[in-house]
């Protein structure tokens, strides 16, 4: 992957994020699934790159955790999307749709 991809990731991890958790409640491990799966491997994040924009989104109220019991003795910590994610994922929508579309005029699309 080059860097310039690496970038654009950055920039809409957030927003994938919160829509995954807008679906349902997901682990960890299930959002960096869903995101190689939903994208046939071209849009992979790493559990160690995935947890900081967990964190972020956690520390502002727009997602909460909770575990959960996974087997006999294992736990799973799940991420909620929380009211103020909602709003704040369709404010990163708006954003991004003016962003592409902007791209799209600039490019005679």
């Amino acid at each position: 992957m080059s860097q310039n991809q690496d970038n654009f990731k950055r920039g809409t991890a957030e927003l994938l994020v919160l829509y995954l958790l807008g679906k349902e409640d997901l682990y960890g491990y299930q959002i960096v699934k869903s995101f190689a799966e939903k994208s046939n491997g071209v849009y992979t994040m790493l559990e160690g790159s995935l947890y900081p924009v967990l964190y972020r989104l956690s520390d502002a109220g727009y997602i909460s955790e909770y575990t959960k019991l996974a087997g006999k003795r294992r736990t799973r910590k799940y991420y909620h999307l929380e009211d103020a994610g909602k709003e704040y994922f369709k404010t990163l929508l708006k954003e991004y749709n003016e962003i592409i579309d902007s791209i799209n005029k600039i490019m005679d699309k």
